[in-house]
């Protein structure tokens, strides 16, 4: 059904101007719950919505105000509404990129339940949370990554479990098949001191974050593999 996929969640709400740019680049778009208020506040319409739909207040006019709109009713409470909307894309479609707003910022706790979730995801899949201020990218041995045109930007290397063989380059302070994680955090506040900046490891998963300087609020960052 498609190389990527967009997924809105109901944290902290995009900027229309985010929103639409990556519902263009996207071949499938999933609101999670509450992230439907973002496409609709941005003019959009999601291809599926997908939860118990408990912060949806006028959920009984859905249907028929959006005829086109799949409606999939996930009510169990063993999971969050991610953790099903991650379950459905790998079920449902043939998305291998997930690119995900309204994941960061608003609740704390949300926002480190996401990391989590996230960490322990399908390791083939290439995770990123996106928003206007900020990039942050899940790296496992099937996805590693390579940025180009960030030269100068400051970025951290973020582990919630061991990774091991874990490789930079292009970075101001490398890391060389080290193993972070654990007792053994690493990486918070380097630079980007190259055009071309390779990040890997051999087993696990980390985060990268990358702060979008002032100028570059509007850009985020495009790896290329």
């Amino acid at each position: 059904m498609g190389e990527i996929c967009l997924l809105v969640l109901a944290g902290k709400p995009p900027s229309a101007e985010l929103i639409t740019w990556r519902m263009e680049e996207a071949d499938y778009s999933v609101a999670v719950d509450g992230g439907f208020l973002s496409f609709r506040e941005a003019g959009l319409l999601p291809d599926v919505l997908i939860g118990d739909l408990d912060s949806l207040s006028d959920e009984g006019t859905f249907e028929s105000e959006f005829p086109e709109l799949e409606i999939v009713h996930l009510h169990e409470q063993d999971t969050t509404d991610f953790e099903k909307a991650l379950a459905w894309i790998s079920e449902n479609t043939g998305s291998r990129r997930v690119n995900i707003l309204g994941g960061l910022g608003k609740r704390t706790d949300h926002l480190i339940t996401n990391l989590m979730i996230a960490s322990v995801a399908d390791k083939s899949l290439e995770i990123t949370f996106d928003d206007d201020h900020e990039w942050i990218r899940r790296i496992t041995p099937q996805c590693p990554l390579v940025l180009r045109g960030r030269k100068g930007a400051d970025l951290s290397i973020i582990p919630l479990c061991q990774s091991t063989g874990v490789g930079t380059k292009g970075l101001q302070w490398e890391l060389d098949c080290e193993t972070i994680g654990g007792s053994r955090i690493v990486g918070q506040s380097n630079k980007c001191k190259a055009d071309k900046v390779e990040i890997q490891c051999a087993t696990g998963s980390f985060f990268v974050i990358l702060e979008k300087n002032y100028s570059l609020q509007r850009e985020s960052p495009q790896p290329s593999l």
